[in-house]
C-alpha cells in the first residue's frame, strides 16, 4: 500500500534537521525525528558500484573528507569519508550512509521522502524500498516523467512525486506559472500523487487547481517563518524546511487558519 499524505499540512526535515547539523546524516535524521516531524526528505546518488547513498552533490568535495565525484567512487570508499566536520569538530564521526542503513535506521520511526538526484537511481531506489518492506512509509521525489513511469512500471505500491526542474529549466520566468499549473495535468496523467514545487511558484489558486485534479502540492524550501504561514494557509500537502524546529512551533501555536492544518 502506498504513502497516504495526511489530511494536514506535513512538515518535512530537508535533508534531516540540516539547518544545524550535517544534511543527510544520521544525527541530522535522528535530530529530525526527535522534533516530531513528518517526513524526513533525503537526497539519493549512485556510488560506483551501483548503491543507492546519500548525498546532494555530485561532488563528494562540497560536503566530507573525500575529493570527486560521487559516480567514481565505490560504496565502501565512500562509507570511509567524513561526512561531518565541515560543520563542526563535534561531528566528526558522521559518515556518508547507504539508503539501505537509512531505511533500517528510521523504520516505524518517521516517513521518508527520497529525492533522486540522477534518473538512474530511480530503478535501484524503488527496489531498495521495496525489499525493505518500506513502501507505505515513502515516497520517491526527484522525478521526471520518466523516472515516474520507472517506478510504476516496478511497482504501484511507492508514491511518486512528480517534479519540475526539467519543466522549468531555461524557460521565460513570466511562464513558469502557466508551466506549473500544466504539470498538475501531467502528474494526473502519470499517475503522481503530488508536483513537487519550488515555493515561489504556489499560491492558493494553485493548491485548489491541484486539488480539484486529486493532486497534492508539496512545495520546498521554506525558511521564513512568514511565508510558512502563508503556505500553511493555502492548504499545501506539505512544507520542506532546513529549520523544522523553527517551524514545528508555528504548526504547534496554530498559527494558521483556523481548521486547515487541524482537522
Amino acid at each position: 500500500m502506498p504513502y497516504e499524505t495526511p489530511p494536514w499540512t506535513q512538515i518535512i526535515a530537508h535533508r534531516g534537521n540540516s539547518g544545524p547539523i550535517p544534511e543527510n546524516t544520521v544525527a541530522a535524521i535522528e535530530s529530525a525525528i526527535a522534533l516530531g516531524v513528518d517526513m524526513i526528505e533525503v537526497d539519493i546518488r549512485l556510488t560506483r558500484d551501483g548503491v543507492p547513498i546519500l548525498m546532494h552533490s555530485a561532488h563528494v568535495d562540497d560536503t566530507t573528507s573525500g575529493a570527486g565525484l560521487v559516480a567514481d567512487l565505490t560504496s565502501d570508499e565512500l562509507r570511509k569519508l567524513d561526512a561531518g566536520s565541515w560543520r563542526g569538530p563535534e561531528f566528526a564521526n558522521e559518515r556518508v550512509s547507504t539508503l539501505n542503513e537509512i531505511l533500517d535506521v528510521t523504520h516505524e520511526r518517521v516517513a521518508l521522502n527520497l529525492d533522486i538526484k540522477v534518473p538512474e537511481a530511480a530503478r535501484p531506489t524503488a527496489q531498495a524500498v521495496i525489499e525493505a518492506g518500506a513502501s507505505a512509509r515513502v515516497v520517491i521525489s526527484g522525478c521526471t516523467s520518466n523516472g515516474v513511469r520507472t517506478v510504476a512500471e516496478m511497482t504501484s505500491a511507492i508514491a511518486v512525486l512528480f517534479n519540475l526542474d526539467k519543466l522549468l529549466s531555461g524557460i521565460d520566468p513570466s511562464t513558469a506559472p502557466a508551466v506549473t499549473r500544466h504539470s498538475i495535468d501531467l502528474a494526473v496523467e502519470l499517475g503522481a500523487v503530488g508536483i513537487n514545487v519550488p515555493h515561489p511558484l504556489v499560491d492558493a489558486d494553485l493548491v485548489a487547481h491541484a486539488a480539484q485534479a486529486g493532486v497534492g502540492v508539496w512545495a520546498f524550501t521554506i525558511d521564513d517563518e512568514s511565508r510558512f504561514v502563508d503556505l500553511i494557509d493555502a492548504g499545501v500537502a506539505s512544507l520542506t524546511t532546513n529549520w523544522p524546529e523553527r517551524m514545528l512551533p508555528l504548526v504547534k501555536r496554530r498559527i494558521s487558519r483556523p481548521g486547515l492544518n487541524f482537522p
